[in-house]
């Protein structure tokens, strides 16, 4: 699932449903937008949407899905593995978690007042639907004003008892100092990777061995419109 609000979101957008598509294929991708259909990527369900009255907030669009299991990604991630989306097979009865997410790097535990929670990052979040996450989601949704929806959304998972596997950094990776060595990345939420998208949707591992030896993301080669 992806929301793209904005002319200014497509190019981002583009570059993370091929890298997407390039590694994991089979994945039936919903888009919620407000523009037009001929500017965005074709996907397999797409959902008009309001960008005005709060309509754009996730806490809005996750409980439309028709998916069982979702997985949101924000446009400004880039999958570099076919393991990305494998912790979703921990959204089942076989083990019994109901959200997979990454804790944010720079979330202190005294954001969400819980001592010792720090609030996840909701750039790349798990869900599987069912009556607690959706409870929780319309909890989310209910609470959210405007501003600090990862923290609600981390004390509406908590609130409700949503049983959760918090992923290692490797699943939205924002900080190169968060992994040990850039082939661990599955996800990356790094604007700059972006750059780095080639066409079929790859990411050269010479470019990004260079971004995360040197910060700097500096695309060769041919260029993604």
């Amino acid at each position: 699932m992806y929301i793209a609000i904005g002319g200014r979101s497509l190019w981002q957008l583009r570059r993370s449903l091929v890298s997407l598509r390039h590694h994991c294929p089979d994945v039936p991708v919903a888009l919620f937008t407000n523009q037009p259909a001929d500017a965005c990527p074709e996907v397999e369900y797409r959902f008009e949407v309001s960008a005005t009255g709060g309509y754009h907030v996730k806490p809005r669009f996750i409980p439309w899905l028709p998916f069982g299991r979702t997985i949101y990604l924000d446009v400004d991630t880039v999958i570099l593995k076919p393991t990305a989306i494998a912790p979703a097979e921990l959204l089942s009865d076989q083990f019994g978690y109901e959200a997979s997410y990454v804790h944010g790097v720079s979330r202190r535990c005294d954001k969400v007042r819980i001592c010792g929670v720090p609030s996840m990052n909701s750039g790349a979040v798990m869900l599987r639907k069912c009556p607690r996450v959706l409870t929780a989601l319309a909890h989310w949704r209910k609470s959210y004003r405007g501003g600090n929806d990862e923290i609600l959304l981390t004390k509406a998972l908590l609130r409700h008892r949503v049983p959760s596997y918090v992923l290692p950094a490797e699943w939205n990776c924002r900080v190169r100092g968060q992994v040990r060595h850039y082939s661990a990345i599955r996800i990356t939420h790094h604007r700059h990777v972006l750059r780095l998208v080639q066409p079929d949707g790859s990411v050269p591992d010479e470019l990004l061995k260079q971004w995360w030896e040197t910060g700097i993301a500096q695309p060769t080669g041919a260029s993604l419109a």
